[in-house]
């Protein structure tokens, strides 16, 4: 399993449905008597997540643990940590996790060391980082050695191959597979939300089994389309001899679509007021979706805030309103397509930072956008329950030097 993000959402509903799917799906690891499960990186949603979160998804895996199931992992890029700081390094020093990205560099080579499992799987693995920046540990890696090594062998990654990178996420940062060692029985993938699972020459079962609920709005809209997500159970002896996609579903989610082309803001007001009055979304999560150009009026004449307390009084989980494709004629002088916020931030970097003259290439073009955003994402994190003011300016500041890899520094 992969990309579990546990501790996403700042909706308290949404946050306790990502437990939901983890318990359920650590439940159905040990009904299937699996000896161990890989989890590929982005286990937490934060290198540092509340201790809710933490204290819930450790106990269910203490419950896995006392049943003889053991957890292999490697770092995603969200719990990354370069000083070993992540709470990933704690429950590996409470004997719940065994992190596979071992090894050391040697002569320029990065020499990966197997972990070796009691049924004799031997796995070793990259975990993810911040910016991309465990590319070079691909190209340095010493993979003949990998590639040697007798028996069923396991790599585990979190990082996006261009032959299996969806057209949807085509910017996506990737790495050709051609940079992955060779002759392992199975390649445990993670960081692409999206399911997948094809075999390429020498480099048979590369999976992603995509994010085990969702993250986000747009995670959640395929499943409000029937798409299902969760985890790859698999089984092998001397090679693999079957991949199972096991599906979750801890709650209904469904999707309300309304577009606004050639309408005024009342009318539309109208019509949003009548889909909400007579949607079914009794205990489900409901993604609210208003796209389009008005012809009449602004977009705040549509009173969503009304539409969304019409929605919400039916008693639905929760209620998400994604207006980033809503404008209006009024408004709109120009004939492109509304960014979202992403698009927008990534935008506003590339524009300033070509006007920016420095010799540090970290800081220049495309890399300086990257590091912008992340640098962008640290700030952005919210305050823990129970975290004193003091403490959360400490853990933010810390979080911009690591991005600045100016993590050995004192936050001021």
């Amino acid at each position: 399993m992969a990309d579990i993000h546990i501790g996403a959402f700042r909706q308290p509903e949404l946050r306790k449905l990502l437990t939901s799917t983890f318990e359920a799906a650590v439940q159905e690891c040990i009904d299937a008597g699996v000896d161990f499960v890989v989890m590929s990186g982005d286990i937490f949603d934060s290198n540092i997540p509340d201790l809710t979160s933490v204290r819930e998804a450790t106990s269910c895996i203490r419950r896995a643990k006392d049943r003889g199931v053991r957890f292999y992992v490697v770092y995603g890029s969200h719990d990354y940590s370069p000083n070993h700081a992540s709470v990933i390094d704690v429950l590996e020093s409470a004997g719940l996790f065994t992190k596979v990205d071992r090894g050391s560099t040697k002569d320029g080579k990065l020499e990966l060391e197997f972990v070796v499992d009691e049924t004799g799987a031997k796995i070793c693995g990259v975990s993810g980082k911040k910016l991309s920046l465990d590319r070079s540990e691909y190209e340095s890696l010493n993979r003949k050695r990998l590639e040697s090594e007798p028996g069923f062998k396991i790599f585990v990654f979190h990082g996006a191959v261009e032959e299996l990178r969806p057209e949807s996420l085509h910017n996506m940062e990737a790495m050709p597979a051609s940079l992955l060692p060779s002759d392992f029985c199975y390649y445990a993938g993670g960081h692409v939300h999206n399911r997948n699972s094809v075999s390429l020459p020498a480099r048979p079962n590369i999976a992603y089994p995509g994010t085990l609920f969702a993250t986000d709005f747009r995670d959640l809209e395929p499943l409000a389309q029937g798409e299902q997500h969760g985890f790859y159970i698999v089984e092998f002896e001397d090679r693999v001899e079957d991949i199972r996609f096991v599906p979750l579903s801890v709650c209904e989610v469904v999707g309300l679509e309304y577009s606004v082309n050639g309408k005024s803001a009342e009318l539309a007001r109208g019509e949003l007021m009548t889909l909400a009055r007579t949607s079914d979304v009794k205990g489900k999560v409901v993604l609210l979706r208003v796209r389009g150009e008005l012809s009449e009026g602004l977009t705040a004449d549509i009173g969503i805030s009304l539409i969304r307390k019409v929605l919400a009084s039916k008693g639905p989980l929760c209620v998400l309103p994604n207006l980033t494709q809503l404008t209006s004629k009024e408004l709109n002088t120009q004939s492109a397509v509304p960014k979202t916020p992403d698009q927008t931030e990534r935008d506003c970097f590339a524009h300033g930072i070509l006007s920016v003259k420095v010799p540090d290439p970290r800081l220049s073009g495309e890399n300086g956008v990257k590091l912008s955003l992340e640098l962008l994402r640290s700030l952005k994190d919210e305050r823990k329950d129970n975290e004193t003011k003091a403490d959360y300016q400490e853990r933010v500041e810390r979080a911009g030097l690591d991005v600045l890899g100016l993590e050995g520094e004192s936050p001021c």
